[in-house]
């Protein structure tokens, strides 16, 4: 009867698995890179592909895209733990962003045996990058511990991403997407994190060392070879070592971390057979010390002649079982009554505890954060200054106090200096902020939101001289509100202020190239500079703002009022001895003859500027020619239109 039931559920928990997995094919979530985007762990948004193979190429994964056998696991930093599989990877992304084209694509891992991305974009082009710690280091994109590529896209840009990752150690794709400047204050802020463990590691290395090489104990030997051996670890799992001591040595920089780890593992043990004297307060206990001190060291062969994933397990079980089997040691020798042992309890509580979340991370049981990630070096600096106190208490209590005291010192001034840091930033942010808020107000007319008289006096010139370097015309509309008086009075200012609006943001649809200005001139007038534009298409975009600001139904309480631009187009090929002046004086007065000739209308004249006045000292010759070979004419409204000239002259 009970077997009945075990089948009966156990057929219900795989059915319901079943259906997840039918259900796992869907696409995932679309990763929108934004104005607002800094950085991101993408991995909630991309697909799994389990590849038992490990022999499917980007073609055959392209051509599998649709298949049920793609799942989404719903986590940021992926973990497989120890997968002999080559796992694919695929998410969409898409830059929405108006300023920012450049950015790093990363997988936060230093010990990814093999990675693969590739950037599909819609037309078929792919962009690969290969790297791994299988792989020499100069293969990188950037030179860094972790695997970053720059990824350029233009806004708008719909690309396909794939990533292969495929190792045969712990299997983690905890891949992400950056701005340059949030990958440089991340790389910033490990440096230092890393810096001062690595300084603090240093330090309690050399203060054994001289008490080693002082007192002449076997357990500060023991101790000076385990911190050594400790650090050495770190160092290689956290890919400096590859990165600094053997870029060129990829099959070594792979069989460092085991050979370490078992050789730090065996120092551990030694020491703490020393340190506790277990050969004499508790044998049994030593012979299974012993025991685990060979597993360690037999582990450190194996690993040149067996796959990389036994001896990596074999080390990494024994580094969960070592602080366990310690633990329970010591309580054992606390009841016993050897007070030092009371020390070793503090110290490995707290390491089991990091090599707990280290090694569950490693399996893929718990998901990468910043304490899975690192919690052995939290752990083992607790751990090292547990057992440096230890090692001090038996040379003198004194000095145990005193450096318990520069310790605390030296903690609270960390965190002033760090605290004062946090508000120099912080100011320097607001600061940063309000210098270009300030910036773009001396640039900006505040009503109409379009460019003013500074920002022209500012672009003129530039854009001058680039036209009489590259000889290519520069035409200018000055355009003036019809009849605004009448406006302001008849219907008030805030009337006034509003049609300014509705007339700006028709001048500002019709100018949308790069490189085009839209400018409040002064009160009602406005002026469009239009670098390398000849008459015939300054023409156009005149005529274009005309009836766009006569179609305008703008209403005022209710009321409708009539709106209307006279436009005045001047072009010019500018030459040394003709000023930027002259184009602005030739388009102001061909405003003044649309207004005279009946308003609602654009005049041009390609011939105006032969007749201007030239720099001081330049020969008067006439620049007719320069001018496109457009014909004097006056733009008047459509057909069908009334004539708002009518209506003026009477």
């Amino acid at each position: 009867m009970a077997w009945a039931t075990f089948y009966r559920c156990w057929t219900r928990w795989l059915a319901l698995i079943l259906l997840s997995l039918l259900g796992a094919g869907a696409w995932g979530d679309t990763i929108k890179l934004s104005d607002q985007f800094t950085s991101e762990a993408i991995g909630r948004h991309l697909r799994v592909l389990d590849d038992t193979t490990g022999k499917m190429s980007l073609a055959d994964v392209q051509a599998h895209r649709h298949d049920s056998r793609w799942e989404d696991r719903h986590s940021d930093n992926l973990n497989f733990g120890y997968s002999r599989s080559a796992l694919w990877l695929h998410g969409e992304l898409v830059n929405l962003a108006s300023q920012q084209q450049d950015w790093l694509l990363g997988m936060r891992y230093p010990l990814l045996d093999y990675l693969d991305i590739y950037v599909v974009w819609p037309d078929g082009r792919v962009q690969h990058h290969a790297s791994g710690d299988r792989r020499p280091f100069h293969t990188r994109s950037l030179e860094d511990r972790n695997f970053y590529f720059k990824l350029n896209l233009r806004q708008g840009d719909h690309v396909q991403l794939y990533v292969r990752v495929q190792g045969q150690g712990s299997l983690q794709a905890p891949l992400e997407v950056s701005t340059p400047a949030a990958y440089e204050h991340r790389a910033h802020v490990e440096q230092l994190l890393l810096g001062i463990y690595s300084g603090a590691l240093l330090a309690m290395l050399v203060y054994n060392l001289l008490l080693c090489i002082s007192l002449r104990d076997k357990a500060y030997l023991y101790y000076v070879a385990y911190i050594s051996l400790f650090g050495l670890t770190q160092y290689t799992l956290s890919g400096l070592a590859f990165e600094t001591l053997w870029p060129n040595a990829p099959i070594w920089g792979n069989q460092a971390a085991p050979i370490f780890m078992g050789l730090a593992g065996w120092s551990l043990v030694l020491f703490s057979r020393q340190f506790l004297n277990l050969h004499t307060h508790w044998p049994r206990a030593d012979l299974a010390m012993l025991a685990l001190q060979w597993l360690y060291l037999a582990a450190v062969p194996e690993t040149f002649v067996l796959p990389y994933a036994i001896p990596i397990k074999i080390v990494t079980l024994a580094t969960i079982v070592t602080p366990v089997l310690l633990l329970i040691i010591t309580v054992g020798l606390l009841r016993k009554g050897v007070q030092q042992a009371r020390y070793f309890l503090a110290a490995f509580t707290v390491l089991l505890l990091g090599v707990l979340l280290t090694a569950l991370h490693m399996f893929g049981i718990v998901q990468r954060n910043f304490l899975t990630e690192y919690s052995m070096q939290i752990g083992s600096m607790l751990e090292f200054t547990l057992l440096s106190f230890a090692l001090a208490h038996r040379v003198k209590l004194a000095r145990e106090e005193n450096e318990r005291l520069q310790m605390a010192h030296a903690l609270e001034l960390e965190h002033r200096v760090q605290d004062r840091t946090r508000d120099l930033d912080k100011a320097m942010n607001e600061l940063t902020r309000a210098n270009e808020r300030l910036q773009e107000l001396t640039e900006q007319d505040a009503l109409t939101g379009l460019k003013n008289r500074m920002f022209l006096s500012e672009r003129m010139p530039e854009v001058w001289r680039q036209a009489q370097r590259w000889h290519t015309p520069v035409s200018v509309l000055m355009l003036d509100v019809d009849h605004f008086k009448r406006v302001n009075d008849d219907h008030g200012h805030l009337a006034g202020d509003e049609a300014l609006k509705q007339v700006a943001g028709v001048i500002a649809h019709a100018v949308q190239r790069p490189g085009d200005h839209a400018v409040r001139y002064g009160g009602e007038e406005f002026l469009v500079l239009l670098p390398q534009t000849h008459t015939v298409g300054a023409a156009h975009i005149a005529e274009t703002i005309r009836l766009g600001v006569q179609s305008l139904d703008f209403r005022h309480e209710g009321k409708p009022i009539p709106l209307t631009v006279s436009i005045g187009l001047a072009s010019v090929v500018p030459t040394i001895d003709l000023p930027p002046q002259a184009l602005l004086n030739a388009a102001d007065q061909l405003l003044y003859q649309a207004k005279q000739k009946g308003r609602n209308r654009c005049a041009l004249n390609p011939e105006a500027l032969a007749t201007m006045p030239r720099k001081s000292g330049a020969a008067h010759k006439p620049q007719a020619q320069h001018a496109p070979a457009t014909p004097s004419e006056s733009l008047k409204p459509a057909a069908g239109q009334p004539d708002p000239a009518s209506s003026a002259r009477s």
